[in-house]
């Protein structure tokens, strides 16, 4: 069975995507503060987590919608995917 991600590891994810550095993101974390996050930058965050999750963000509804990094990663840590 494969380890789970990390939170690092999943803001590293977000960090490459932004091009912005993890302790940037998660102290402005409101996605409207951050030029490059935009429908798009959302769709590859999705994407990128996904495929780091092999799949099981899927299963997630309304994962999408969320458009804060923090409530991005508590999600990922209620549902048991990441440590």
């Amino acid at each position: 069975m494969k380890k789970k991600p990390s939170k690092a590891e999943i803001l590293k994810i977000i960090s490459k995507i932004l091009k912005m550095s993890p302790q940037k993101i998660e102290k402005i974390d409101d996605y409207t503060k951050m030029e490059s996050w935009d429908s798009l930058a959302q769709l590859d965050i999705i994407s990128a987590i996904d495929k780091k999750l092999n799949g099981k963000i899927g299963k997630i509804k309304n994962i999408a919608e969320i458009k804060s990094v923090k409530k991005i990663i508590s999600l990922l840590k209620k549902k048991s995917l990441i440590t």
